[in-house]
């Protein structure tokens, strides 16, 4: 299958497009071992916005990955600063069907299930 690093360029470069620099959106890449999301994507305005991405290689999303992201966002829920999206991106084919309405789901056109 696929390993999450090979994929980060392509995450990275739909993470720009939707969250341009010029808007002041930093894209910052975390280390994964210490079962932190793959991106976290912040901004401070008159408001501290964070979107937390995580990137699954896998061909299906589990309860794992959603107890990573909710676990996450519970732990590291600050005091205002505004979750504006959660996201799992995933190559096309991916089974997300467990997936709930809350979390967005980002599909890379560079990999693919099969």
């Amino acid at each position: 299958m696929f390993r999450a690093s090979d994929l980060y360029p392509y995450v990275k470069a739909n993470l720009r497009k939707r969250y341009p620099y010029e808007e002041g959106w930093i894209i910052r890449k975390l280390d994964r071992e210490r079962n932190n999301p793959d991106f976290l994507v912040e901004r401070r305005r008159k408001t501290y916005e964070r979107a937390i991405v995580f990137v699954i290689p896998d061909c299906k999303v589990t309860q794992e990955h959603l107890d990573a992201m909710k676990n996450f966002v519970e732990n590291f829920s600050e005091e205002g600063v505004e979750l504006i999206a959660k996201i799992f991106v995933v190559c096309r084919g991916c089974d997300t069907s467990l997936v709930p309405k809350d979390i967005e789901i980002m599909v890379l056109r560079s990999c693919e299930c099969s």
